[in-house]
């Protein structure tokens, strides 16, 4: 006598496709990498504030005041923006793509300043504060970049737009399929919550 094999020939193994009802989640890793450079990138600039704070309680120049307040804004974009983006939240995303753009362009700002011999140019970011106007700029330029193309990719945007699905923990299946509402329950089996009746 032979068996015919379970599955059949050509046919996907049981549990090979999610239960009726659920959807896929996009993948979040864009969005959650843009988040913690945002963040990371928020840090580096508070860094910079502080570092113009304490110079300017020695000695007040222009060129500090306004790289202190640059340092601010982009503190305050990609702080509040890399913070909300990692909860989900849509205003995340767009603070994280102005702060990163806005990075970015006062990095360049600052080479163009210098490229020109400009009267008035800034520190940004403490660099040329503490190490001097150089290829370090790139440490913001970089991150700053790869921080603005994660956050404007298609998947931040999918991920950020998708609901998470509440609800509890579904037990392993095993490759069978679940339960359908409206059989009775097994033979011998116990109705939960309702004591064994007293005859």
């Amino acid at each position: 006598m032979t068996y015919q094999q379970y599955p059949p020939q050509g046919y996907p193994a049981p549990g090979a496709y999610p239960p009726p009802g659920t959807v896929r989640q996009p993948s979040g890793a864009t969005a959650i990498i843009a988040g913690i450079l945002a963040i990371l990138g928020g840090l580096w600039f508070l860094a910079g504030v502080v570092s113009h704070v304490i110079e300017l309680s020695h000695y007040v120049i222009s060129f500090l005041v306004v790289g202190a307040a640059l340092d601010l804004v982009s503190t305050a974009l990609l702080l509040g923006g890399g913070i909300m983006l990692l909860l989900r939240k849509r205003a995340g995303r767009v603070l994280t793509v102005i702060g990163a753009a806005s990075a970015i362009g006062f990095v360049a700002l600052t080479f163009l300043l210098r490229a020109f011999d400009a009267h008035f140019h800034f520190s940004y970011g403490g660099v040329i504060l503490h190490f001097g106007f150089g290829w370090l700029l790139f440490l913001v330029l970089i991150p700053a970049i790869a921080t603005l193309v994660l956050a404007l990719v298609p998947p931040t945007a999918r991920w950020l737009a998708a609901k998470p699905q509440a609800g509890a923990v579904q037990p392993p299946n095993f490759g069978y399929p679940p339960p359908q509402p409206g059989y009775p329950p097994a033979p011998g089996a116990q109705q939960q919550g309702q004591p064994p009746g007293q005859w």
